[in-house]
């Protein structure tokens, strides 16, 4: 295996690609949105009630200890069965910290519910709040920043074009999992295409996550419509800087690395290098904009009051308070009969195809409406499309 890689690569997979999983699910039910809790739909207060925090605790605790156990077996598998053994075993185990962690959330739904029968948490009607016209909520950035994809395209065709001399008589193609390249190809006009065909399937889905980011349904509290608008513009603000940035930056390092590769300037080994730390960067990257904003938004007003101007002023137009009183144990709605397993969203009479999870940090879809199964199949298909880029003889 190539030097770098086992220095550099093999350990941050191995310890990290399990923890990548763990760490957002471990944090997710102190993160989640203020009216639910591992998808139940609670009222404020109930964050403070005491089985519900040990309820959080206990999960937390219980997929942090999954993800030490499964590390320490990725690491046991490297030194047993080596480098290829000890990817098998990370891949594995991030897949088993994954079931783990749901099974958890489950059990934690469960008694869930059993606490709000106890307690007489009932909704006391249906009311939903609509968008508040008065309060100045940031937008999230448009869809034409994603134009800077184009730039770094032409980038990419740039290095290959200037580069295609010096490119040698036999380009390496693909490694297997033990670093070694399995797939050559003979230097070709067409050969500088590959790369720029993979950024460009990269690119695509970077573009779709950020449309969709921008179809979402806002969800507004109808207890404090304001604030609850204006906390849910900063986070998708932040959602959609991140989208641009980290796209353009992973696009354009899986484009421009392969390229340099095929043209001999970089060694394979080095573009792993790479795009191992680009992707562990975008998913600490990701992990932060979770834990600084809440899903929703439903950090953005912790310790604050809700006073978004920094100096006592108040913007929101619904007085700027967070709204986690006590209260009567009312909650305005009552969706759970529309999420099944509280992860899962399926309501034929919500036009919406966006919506945002229930447990977890982001969106998902309404998968009673086709439009949902519609793109999550061209998704599906772009992605598809990446591996068969680099199998192409």
């Amino acid at each position: 295996m190539n030097e770098t890689i086992a220095t550099i690569a093999l350990p941050l997979t191995v310890l990290i690609l399990p923890s990548l999983v763990a760490v957002p699910m471990a944090l997710t039910p102190w993160l989640t949105d203020r009216r639910e809790v591992f998808g139940v739909t609670v009222p404020r207060a109930a964050h403070r009630d005491s089985r519900i925090r040990t309820l959080k605790t206990a999960y937390t605790r219980a997929v942090v200890v999954a993800d030490a156990a499964c590390v320490v077996c990725s690491f046991a598998a490297w030194l047993l069965a080596g480098a290829t053994g000890a990817l098998w075993a990370a891949g594995a185990a991030t897949i088993v910290v994954a079931v783990l962690a749901v099974a958890a959330q489950q059990a934690c739904r469960r008694k869930v519910m059993a606490v709000k029968r106890e307690r007489g948490w009932t909704a006391d009607g249906d009311r939903r709040a609509a968008a508040v016209a008065e309060t100045v909520a940031p937008e999230p950035l448009g869809l034409g920043w994603e134009s800077l994809q184009a730039v770094a395209l032409a980038v990419t065709i740039l290095i290959g074009v200037l580069g295609y001399e010096s490119m040698p008589d036999r380009v390496p193609m693909h490694m297997d999992l033990a670093g070694r390249v399995d797939s050559w190809a003979v230097k070709s006009p067409s050969v500088i295409w590959y790369p720029v065909l993979a950024q460009l399937l990269m690119a695509v889905v970077m573009v779709v996550c950020h449309a969709v980011l921008l179809r979402s349904r806002r969800p507004t509290d109808p207890e404090r419509p304001a604030s609850s608008a204006y906390a849910y513009g900063v986070y998708a603000r932040a959602w959609s800087v991140y989208l641009v940035v980290v796209g353009l930056l992973v696009a354009a390092a899986m484009g421009w690395g392969f390229q340099l590769s095929l043209i001999g300037v970089v060694g394979t080994g080095t573009v792993g290098v790479l795009l191992t730390l680009v992707a562990v960067a975008a998913a600490v990257g990701a992990i932060g904009v979770g834990v600084r904003y809440g899903q929703n938004g439903a950090r953005v007003f912790a310790g604050d009051d809700g006073d978004v101007t920094g100096d006592g002023g108040d913007v929101t137009g619904d007085g700027g308070h967070d709204g986690d009183g006590d209260g009567d144990g009312t909650m305005p709605r009552d969706d759970d009969r529309h999420w099944i397993g509280g992860v899962i969203y399926w309501n034929r009479d919500d036009p919406a195809v966006i919506v945002p999870k229930r447990f977890g940090i982001g969106w998902t879809c309404n998968f009673a409406r086709p439009g949902a199964w519609a793109a999550i199949v061209a998704l599906l298909a772009v992605i598809a499309g990446m591996p068969v880029a680099f199998s192409l003889p």
